[in-house]
């Protein structure tokens, strides 16, 4: 089984490309080393982050991001234990979103409602779970050279 969670967080400041590039080549690195895979979402006011691997390895990370000054307000949405991976192939992928990327993008509809809402029940979690499949392929058709890149790396 595969332990993951999934978290939000509010940015301490502003976020822009080269910050996300910097974030995810240092969780590359740390990531591989300890068989942890995910993604990481970045919108103008919020980060949405998914982190799959061995329980104690995810809640290393995991703490280690709590105490990153580069996120504020950092709250556990779900977590769990999976038969599979989502991002098997990504030691991190991440992905600079606009609003307007929420808006036109029919894979992101429910993402905004998924941020509003606290999740609390088991068929919460599975369209939360769900919500992330379908934000990875939503990525790789959108960015698939960042995607590519990103996997080489893994």
């Amino acid at each position: 089984m595969i332990y993951y969670i999934i978290y939000t967080s509010v940015p301490s400041g502003e976020v822009s490309q080269k910050v996300v590039d910097e974030i995810t080549e240092t969780s590359i690195a740390w990531n591989t080393d300890h068989g942890i895979t995910g993604m990481l979402l970045c919108m103008e006011d919020q980060f949405l982050q998914l982190l799959e691997g061995d329980e104690n390895d995810v809640n290393e990370i995991f703490e280690k991001i709590r105490q990153d000054s580069r996120h504020q307000n950092v709250s556990v949405r779900i977590r769990g234990y999976s038969d599979d991976r989502v991002f098997s192939e990504w030691s991190m992928g991440s992905w600079m979103l606009s609003n307007k990327n929420l808006n036109e993008l029919s894979a992101l509809e429910d993402l905004k409602n998924h941020l509003a809402d606290p999740v609390n029940t088991s068929l919460q979690s599975k369209k939360y779970f769900m919500m992330m499949e379908n934000l990875l392929k939503t990525w790789i058709a959108h960015e698939p050279e960042r995607a590519e890149r990103l996997k080489g790396k893994s």
